[in-house]
């Protein structure tokens, strides 16, 4: 579910509502500091109950420790998640998976876990597809 709206706005909520459990009808005095559009939302829709439960007492108590860090008018912003594929689509040696000519690669494949590594892993991707074929380029030149 897009939380954020047609526009696809992050969700954000104040503190002070969050912690009330009630929806924010309007930003506060504090901006958010994410610069693509925001919708207002109540994030306990965004993100399960144990979530919600364990967010509001550790805002609480990390108040209690910093005073002001519980602003009302604060907001925030969810939900960005970063995961990488929970699968991984096995490939040999050569980088080949079980059907020819298919070479799984990066994240959605499994075998990295960010931009870079799956930069990195398509080039050696890309190595192992070259390897296969430059000796039918070499035979025919």
């Amino acid at each position: 579910m897009n939380w954020g709206g047609r526009n696809y706005g992050a969700p954000v909520q104040l503190v002070g509502d969050f912690l009330a459990d009630r929806a924010s009808k309007s930003l506060g005095p504090v901006k958010p500091s994410y610069t693509g559009s925001v919708t207002l939302a109540e994030l306990k829709n965004c993100l399960p109950e144990y979530v919600i439960v364990t967010l509001r007492e550790a805002i609480k108590e990390f108040d209690n420790k910093i005073k002001g860090f519980a602003l009302p008018g604060a907001v925030l912003t969810g939900v960005e998640t970063r995961s990488s594929s929970p699968v991984r689509i096995h490939r040999n040696e050569q980088g080949e998976s079980n059907i020819t000519g298919l070479y799984p690669a990066g994240e959605g494949a499994g075998y990295a876990g960010g931009i870079i590594s799956s930069a990195v892993d398509g080039i050696r991707m890309a190595e192992h597809i070259a390897a296969r074929y430059r000796p039918l380029t070499e035979i025919k030149s």
